[in-house]
């Protein structure tokens, strides 16, 4: 990536491993799509409610060319098990890598296109 990736704790204690998955995640999105300029990610605990399970949230916010944003929302799930962190980071970047491989599929198929089809030109010559 260009940039370095902004990791934002919320009632979450700051592990290295967990920084680690992160890391390591965001640099497998460039195989998806390698002109990512920004890669922003909110990881989130509920405070301390009557449920006994802890429920995580995981914001994924990307940049890439020209001006799209690319957004995933992943939480855990409501279960008595609940889901780790490391479940919903992991679960997260697979959306949003989904995400980015549409994006690059559009974009490669917009740009194929030659101009000339969409509009094509008479000549003067054959008129």
């Amino acid at each position: 990536m260009r940039v370095p990736i902004e990791i934002t704790y919320r009632n979450v204690a700051k592990r290295d491993g967990i920084e680690q998955l992160i890391h390591d995640k965001a640099e497998k999105l460039n195989d998806f799509h390698d002109g990512i300029v920004s890669c922003r990610i909110s990881l989130e605990q509920d405070q301390e409610s009557k449920r006994s399970v802890k429920q995580f949230h995981v914001r994924i916010s990307l940049r890439v060319p020209p001006g799209k944003e690319l957004v995933v929302h992943q939480k855990s799930s409501e279960q008595e098990t609940g889901d780790t962190l490391r479940t919903v980071i992991t679960d997260a970047f697979k959306t949003i890598g989904r995400q980015l491989k549409k994006l690059k599929q559009k974009q490669r198929a917009h740009a194929k296109i030659p101009p000339e089809i969409l509009e094509p030109e008479m000549e003067e010559d054959s008129i």
